[in-house]
């Protein structure tokens, strides 16, 4: 068990260990924040490609690149702190650390990461259904211009 891990059983809500668990829940709330607008940004998107509105589908990929380089170094400084809670010998996962929290610690800490999951879940199945559509899109596209590219054709 990390020196941290271990001050969580010392009462004191400004122990190393309490700080990093509210740096953590108020990052898992964050991201909650970011996947609601990355879900915004990605149906936005599908409108847009919907509409062949290629000006405004270049300026949704800037702000959808954006958005998930924002959520990259949240989920960076989420493991950072993990590894300063579990240390380096385990696996820096919220599951492990949940496991080893008192559970009313853990409680609000794991509605919080199922919320997370499961914005997270949504965002993939959205970009997926913008891939499919962007790509058929273009694959009309080139079969109507006479540039239909062939599978079996030789190079």
């Amino acid at each position: 068990m990390s020196a941290v891990m271990s001050s969580m059983v010392r009462p004191g809500a400004d122990s190393p260990a309490a700080v990093m668990l509210r740096q953590l829940t108020d990052g898992l709330r964050q991201d909650l924040a970011a996947y609601d607008d990355l879900r915004e940004l990605l149906n936005q998107q599908f409108n847009a490609a919907l509409k062949h509105d290629a000006d405004q589908m270049s300026e949704l990929s800037a702000r959808i690149l954006t958005q998930v380089a924002t959520l990259d170094v949240q989920r960076a400084r989420r493991r950072d702190l993990l590894v300063s809670l579990l240390g380096s010998a385990v696996e820096p996962s919220v599951r492990t650390l949940l496991q080893r929290l008192p559970a009313s610690a853990a409680q609000p800490i794991a509605v919080l990461w199922r919320a997370l999951e499961q914005a997270l879940t949504a965002c993939k199945t959205l970009n997926l259904r913008n891939c499919q559509l962007i790509t058929e899109q273009q694959a009309l596209m080139q079969q109507l211009m006479g540039r239909e590219e062939h599978v079996y054709a030789q190079r």
